[in-house]
């Protein structure tokens, strides 16, 4: 790649991220552009990889190479896939739900064994797995073990609705309440930590972009985006002064 076109892409990538940033201080036209480009991109890319990661090799091949039963096979589930576009429809919307009953029993059935492999038996075999040698493992795991065994039952006698929480059951509640209050803080602030990761990223692409090896592309679509606004609040100022005039 040429380093001109370097250089356009270091333009292109500073402009749009000034764009969205821009939202910061109020809706504008530039964010629109930013808005649009990265809806249409992503749409584009979307389509594109469906195409030939999807239609490709599991419909037009099958189709062209495949025998009897294979093109059957490939025949009705792309007809009941072509079906929840008639949802669009209203006057045929109704054979979208032979489509969409489709999608739902097989999504359920694909989904429930993995959810119980993964969410719950995972989670009972790693709870109990530690106290088949207990008294082998060293003070910190047995511990965690510990830990791991109470907090998992509190939090499971929590929404135990069965029997009503008083007494000691009341106490074991709460605990699971405290238990379930940390899980919801380190999920929350991982999901904080991502999130900031990404925006440092954008920081720090910004900072490379405003060198001179790239123009200075990043100082100089920062001025002219503030030159913009300032401008654009004087010609409102004056316009609203000559109106009260």
């Amino acid at each position: 790649m040429s380093e001109g076109m370097i250089i356009f892409g270091a333009w292109v990538a500073a402009a749009l991220t000034l764009f969205l940033f821009s939202f910061l201080y109020k809706d504008n036209p530039f964010f629109k552009v930013a808005e649009h480009l990265f809806i249409g991109a992503g749409m584009g890319w979307y389509f594109q990889t469906v195409y030939y990661k999807i239609m490709v090799p599991k419909i037009l091949e099958p189709l062209n190479s495949g025998t009897g039963f294979e093109i059957a096979m490939v025949i009705i589930p792309s007809i009941l896939g072509l079906s929840l576009i008639t949802q669009f429809i209203p006057k045929i919307s109704w054979i979208s739900r032979y489509g969409f009953t489709f999608l739902m029993g097989y999504s359920a059935g694909m989904a429930i064994p993995v959810g119980l492999a993964t969410d719950f038996m995972n989670q009972v075999l790693g709870t109990i797995e530690p106290f088949a040698n207990f008294f082998s493992l060293s003070g910190f795991e047995m511990f965690n073990a510990l830990i791991i065994a109470i907090g998992t039952v509190c939090v499971l006698f929590y929404f135990f609705f069965s029997v009503e929480h008083k007494g000691v059951g009341k106490k074991v509640s709460n605990i699971g309440i405290y238990f379930l209050m940390v899980y919801f803080g380190a999920s929350f602030g991982n999901t904080v930590m991502a999130r900031f990761s990404l925006l440092y990223g954008r920081f720090d692409t910004l900072v490379n972009y405003s060198s001179a090896k790239y123009l200075y592309a990043t100082s100089w679509i920062a001025a002219g985006l503030t030159l913009f606004f300032v401008a654009e609040k004087l010609v409102k100022t004056l316009t609203k002064a000559e109106s009260a005039e």
